[in-house]
């Protein structure tokens, strides 16, 4: 798949925008709907595969779920993805709920549309997500942006393959009066630190996981960290 993210101002209407290709002929018209609806204590909501459309399994449902179409939800926010990989031990292609990962990349964006109104609010909540319930994909890179606030966001996660629950993820505001494109391979390099949220969001563990686990010999607070270089170092290998 492929992305271009348009922030407000350097869209000639001054709304910000997202353009999202899916490069497969099998999802041609494929527009998903889930309508609003208000949900009773302990009810559940079943996550099937995007992919495969197999059931990955359930999770508890909100009391309150926005209606969304296709990749848009009525408050405006819109979130687009491309696969980036990653690297390869990472990966939980294939898993469900037997081991406790539930969540693929479609249905994590479409679970988050049912649940946030903001693109900051839905990188919250895709990492809450994730964390409660795993995640079952390749790293991805996401384009959100939401009408609310005027803001877009790029970010990039990957799951921790078999060594636990949850995932590792960096988002970054596209600076207001750019645009930014993205397809296939992981593009965010140097962001520390990360101590500004309205310009850079991180999930909490993503250097010390590296460290811990070899991906990177340096200090949790090293500026010269490359998410890019080290969960998704470039390749020539088709």
């Amino acid at each position: 798949c492929s992305n271009i993210i348009v922030t407000g101002g350097a869209s000639a209407d001054g709304n910000p925008m997202v353009g999202y290709n899916a490069d497969s002929a099998a999802l041609h018209g494929a527009v998903s709907h889930w309508p609003h609806g208000h949900h009773a204590k302990g009810a559940v909501r079943e996550v099937f595969s995007w992919d495969l459309g197999i059931k990955l399994g359930e999770i508890p449902e909100a009391a309150e779920t926005y209606n969304v179409i296709g990749n848009a939800n009525c408050q405006g926010l819109v979130i687009g993805e491309t696969t980036l990989g990653g690297l390869a031990e990472l990966s939980n292609v294939g898993k469900d709920w037997r081991n406790g990962t539930i969540l693929d990349y479609g249905q994590l964006i479409y679970i988050t549309l049912q649940r946030a109104a903001t693109a900051r609010e839905a990188i919250k909540v895709m990492h809450a997500l994730t964390a409660a319930y795993g995640y079952a994909s390749d790293m991805e890179g996401f384009s959100l942006s939401d009408a609310t606030t005027g803001e877009a966001w790029y970010m990039e996660l990957i799951g921790k393959g078999g060594v636990e629950k949850g995932a590792l993820w960096v988002a970054l505001r596209v600076p207001e009066g750019h645009i930014m494109a993205h397809a296939n391979q992981a593009r965010i390099t140097r962001f520390l630190p990360c101590d500004d949220e309205k310009a850079c969001l991180m999930a909490p563990d993503v250097v010390s996981f590296a460290i811990a686990h070899g991906y990177f010999h340096g200090e949790a607070d090293d500026p010269s960290f490359s998410f890019s270089d080290v969960y998704d170092p470039v390749t020539f290998e088709e």
